[in-house]
């Protein structure tokens, strides 16, 4: 499990924390939890490099942090059930 955890403290003084969380699991026989979140994220990376994604196509190192980099990654590995799941608490 891989979680993220954001207490917010807003301008009147409230607070709330909310979380995001990568809940996966291995299958006995098949993939580890790790060798799904790091190998079929890394190869729909490459993937979409190969299929010339206009976001991909810049020279040099592409860190992953804009929408444009990020949405293509993220709609496709939620396609292969790898998610985040996000709570307020």
């Amino acid at each position: 499990m891989l979680q993220h955890k954001f207490v917010v403290e807003w301008k009147d003084g409230t607070k709330n924390t909310s979380t995001s969380a990568l809940e996966l699991f291995g299958e006995p026989g098949g993939y580890s939890a790790m060798a799904k979140s790091v190998g079929l994220t890394c190869g729909i990376a490459i993937q979409l490099l190969l299929d010339d994604e206009p976001a991909s196509n810049k020279p040099g190192v592409i860190a992953p942090y804009s929408r444009e980099i990020c949405d293509p990654i993220r709609v496709r590995a939620e396609a292969k059930r790898i998610k985040l799941v996000e709570h307020t608490l």
